[in-house]
């Protein structure tokens, strides 16, 4: 008789215990809120897995002639690319 009153005991606080959980479960996370639609940064640093920096993808500075353009730069700080318009190309539109 005491065994078949702990078996509903414990039957009826799982199921109290998970209809409140979900009337005061936390919030879920903002990761669970869907994907970012926009992400803002200075730079993008590129690591390997030893997390040795490999390259970096920031904005630089206008060259004479051209719009502020975005570059990747080596493990050095040597240019590797460049993009942007330049200023001759904007003024032909």
């Amino acid at each position: 008789m005491n065994r078949k009153i702990n078996l509903a005991l414990a039957f009826a606080a799982g199921l109290i215990g998970g209809v409140l959980s979900r009337y005061f479960a936390p919030p879920p996370v903002q990761a669970q809120d869907g994907p970012a639609k926009q992400i803002t940064a200075q730079a993008f640093v590129l690591v390997d897995q030893k997390n040795n920096i490999v390259g970096t993808f920031r904005p630089s500075s206008p060259r004479l002639g051209q719009n502020e353009t975005v570059v990747l730069l080596d493990s050095n700080n040597k240019e590797i690319w460049r993009a942007g318009v330049s200023v001759k190309v904007l003024a032909q539109r």
